[in-house]
């Protein structure tokens, strides 16, 4: 995992409050809903962008963001995720490990249909 510089300051109550959001709407998300957006710092950003901005937050995720997050995961194919989060259960992982799940969404959905194979 790639990781971005970390922050020694606390993570803004806006972008964490939006990260909740994120986690919460991911079960319904699908790359097509482009208009899908969350208000952090004073503009709408998508999901998949948020993710990249708190992937520089190391502080502790809380327990209800973890364990929905974590419902959302399986062994197949989010292994690596998996152990990532839970051996660090920071914004950053989680920001890491729920783009990772969209990008595998986006992926996904740019196969042609006889092709798809759905694991998230």
């Amino acid at each position: 995992m790639a990781e971005a510089p970390p922050n020694p300051d606390p993570i803004p109550a806006d972008l964490a409050r939006g990260f909740a959001i994120a986690v919460l709407a991911f079960e319904q998300w699908r790359p097509e809903q482009e208009g899908h957006k969350i208000f952090v710092r004073g503009n709408y950003v998508r999901p998949i962008e948020l993710c990249r901005l708190l992937e520089q937050f190391t502080d502790a995720l809380p327990e209800n963001v973890f364990t929905r997050l974590r419902s959302y995961m399986h062994d197949e194919p989010h292994g690596r995720l998996i152990a990532a989060l839970e051996a660090q259960p920071t914004y950053a992982v989680a920001a890491f490990c729920l783009r990772k799940m969209m990008e595998g969404r986006i992926e996904l959905a740019a196969k042609p249909p006889g092709t798809r194979r759905r694991d998230d």
